[in-house]
């Protein structure tokens, strides 16, 4: 059975974005982020609201 994974890490929200750590903690640090999960100290990001979010400040309106 093979799924999908919810959370992303920090490596591979950087992966899935194709930018650094550097970009990655820039845009994950801003209060308004709607989609980082923070567990202690760990810091994720739930794919799903990302995706919904890059689709809503896309530019343009594209079909998936």
């Amino acid at each position: 059975m093979e799924f999908e994974k919810t959370l992303l890490s920090v490596e591979e929200f950087c992966t899935y974005l194709g930018i650094g750590k550097t970009k990655a903690r820039e845009l994950l640090s801003n209060p308004s982020c709607k989609y980082v999960v923070r567990i202690g100290r760990r810091v994720l990001i739930h794919k799903e609201l990302l995706d919904a979010e890059l689709k809503k400040s896309a530019k343009f309106q594209l079909k998936m």
